[in-house]
């Protein structure tokens, strides 16, 4: 080869090189690249698929606020009180998140990674924090399940949550501890999706964070007395321009209460788009209705041209009778141009058939082929109860499933399996356990082969609550539930009596033809539901019931998805917990 032609085949590959090295040098000059110290301000944003996620960092310290009888401040400088819905109460001592209560509330996009950190400031409590709709597919140990997924955050320690906001749609965060206390400790999480994979992105034009409507009940003396939204006991403002369309986001925290609510609007009608965070075929309807636990989005469509409107917020089921009732004032922001115009120039809106307050709900998806037969081999029968012991003059309840009460283990079980742990469930009842009739106390653990399909059949075996009409809500971590049948008055009395019944083609149709998914289950008073899911996390997911006093006591359980490689990713330095005994020694 001459001199010539090794000059001009070096000559080539360096054009080549340049070349290829301005593609990617143009590629990474017109990819955006995200701020990491702006992105801490700015997660709540418009969303677009192409768009780096963002890391975005948050910061909620809990503390113990102390609340006088007969706050006098209140009166006269609303600042100088944490909310006046205190005032002219009793003293009661409650948990603030970043001194605020209901806690901070949190926006972002679809797969925006969170850092999260945690103070515990309270004495003497440890808590953790459930991030609800999140299923923690990349990372269980974040779910926030106390000895279940971790250890919780002792006093006057931080704790700081990573993870991907990997489920789009209307969340909430909690803190459980066990305690009664905590049950008012939440906040808002709102995961927004970009125009293009949200589903019902073109019935709406605004979705902002004066349209959440975060909903618990107040209690005094343990007694239900009020209605409060996004904090406020009070009448507020929402502010709408005529012919603009309003997504709603509404979140009904439960509590201790359990209380269903029912919103309606004067003179507008309201078409549901999603519960739980999942997106359903929409329907416009008069009045929406959410169970405790749930969330669910609406849109409302201002089409009045001028005007002040009431959006009611009213308890029901067994609340009913409180005639409870939180107002919010639709105001109508219109100049007289803005009505002239915009009766020359108004939308044509299409809507659906107006239908009453028992909607019936389908999903935008289908079941899956694995769920979609009448029958799943891997069927389990849940009947829960309480069982009263006599405590002096007075009476205390052990909650249960299949009349084992769950203990948790002196260690989380995602991490290690404890030494003395006593792991049951109805196939594996301890022996300490086989000759008593009341409920067995032991750490309730089911396991569900990886992928399987699984079906949950819950029902009410006490049926006592069946004189109030108080539902029952359970949530699932880690996995949604497609919701695909439900009874009322069934009175069932054993998983045995609700198998036989099932088998016999008598327990209840199920809806396999596009059932709503869920993470929130309503069992209605001596009533049944079944709820579908495949298992396909592997974990170790905590299902129990929402009021915090009775999961904490024994209802609730944990199912254990196995994992192929037989173990978790956990850091070398995630904080463990357990018994200690020191070592054995005598004195002289």
């Amino acid at each position: 080869m001459t001199e010539n032609n090794i000059l001009c085949a070096c000559m080539l590959r360096l054009s080549i090189l340049i070349g290829l090295l301005s593609v990617v040098v143009t590629i990474i000059y017109y990819t955006p690249v995200p701020d990491l110290e702006a992105s801490k301000e700015n997660c709540d944003r418009k969303c677009h698929e192409l768009d780096w996620p963002l890391i975005c960092r948050f910061k909620i310290v809990l503390e113990t606020q102390k609340l006088q009888k007969n706050c006098q401040k209140c009166s006269g400088n609303q600042t100088q009180c944490l909310d006046d819905m205190y005032c002219d109460r009793y003293s009661e001592k409650i948990i603030t998140a970043n001194k605020q209560v209901p806690g901070p509330p949190i926006r972002v996009c679809e797969n925006d990674i969170m850092v999260i950190d945690i103070v515990n400031r309270i004495p003497g409590h440890s808590v953790s924090v459930h991030w609800r709709g999140q299923w923690q597919r990349e990372t269980p140990i974040m779910d926030g399940a106390p000895m279940v997924t971790q250890c919780p955050i002792l006093p006057h320690t931080t704790f700081q949550y990573k993870f991907r906001a990997a489920q789009a749609g209307t969340h909430w965060w909690q803190i459980l501890s066990g305690d009664e206390l905590s049950e008012r400790v939440f906040g808002a999480f709102i995961v927004k999706q970009s125009k293009r994979r949200e589903p019902h992105a073109a019935i709406y034009d605004h979705d902002e964070t004066a349209y959440t409507l975060l909903v618990e009940y107040t209690i005094s003396q343990n007694s239900i007395d009020g209605i409060r939204i996004n904090g406020n006991t009070m009448n507020t403002s929402i502010v709408v321009k005529n012919n603009e369309r309003y997504r709603f986001r509404t979140i009904n925290t439960g509590g201790a209460s359990q209380c269903p609510i029912e919103i309606y609007v004067q003179e507008h009608h309201l078409t549901v788009i999603s519960i739980d965070g999942n997106a359903v075929e929409s329907k416009t309807v008069d009045i929406v209705r959410v169970e405790p636990g749930e969330t669910l989005d609406f849109i409302l469509t201002a089409s009045k041209n001028q005007g002040i409107f009431d959006m009611m917020v009213i308890s029901e089921g067994h609340c009913k009778d409180f005639n409870l009732t939180h107002t919010l004032n639709l105001h109508y922001d219109s100049s007289l141009n803005d009505i002239i115009f915009d009766m020359k120039n108004s939308k044509q809106l299409k809507t659906d058939s107006v239908e009453n307050r028992h909607l019936s709900t389908t999903s935008i998806l289908s079941l899956p082929h694995e769920l979609s037969t009448e029958k799943l081999k891997n069927t389990i029968y849940l009947g829960f109860s309480s069982i009263k012991y006599q405590l002096g003059e007075g009476t205390w309840s052990l909650p249960n499933f299949n009349n084992l009460s769950m203990v948790l283990p002196s260690a989380p079980l995602l991490l290690q399996q404890p030494d003395d742990v006593v792991m049951c469930n109805t196939e594996n009842v301890p022996h300490k356990c086989q000759s008593s009739l009341t409920s067995c106390e032991c750490t309730h653990v089911i396991d569900l082969p990886l992928n399987s399909a699984t079906e949950l059949v819950i029902f009410d075996t006490e049926h006592t609550l069946f004189k109030t009409d108080r539902s029952h809500s359970f949530h699932l971590h880690g996995h949604s539930l497609y919701m695909v049948g439900e009874k009322r008055k069934v009175f069932i009395k054993s998983a045995d009596q609700a198998k036989k019944l099932d088998d016999e083609a008598q327990l209840l149709r199920r809806r396999l033809d596009m059932p709503v998914l869920k993470n929130t289950v309503v069992v209605t008073a001596a009533g049944v539901s079944v709820v579908r899911f495949i298992a396909n996390n592997p974990g170790y997911w905590l299902f129990r019931s929402e009021i915090t006093s009775e999961w904490s006591s024994g209802l609730s359980l944990i199912f254990r998805v196995s994992n192929p490689s037989g173990s978790y990713q956990v850091p070398e330095d995630f904080p463990k917990c357990g018994n200690f005994i020191g070592p054995e020694f005598f004195l002289a």
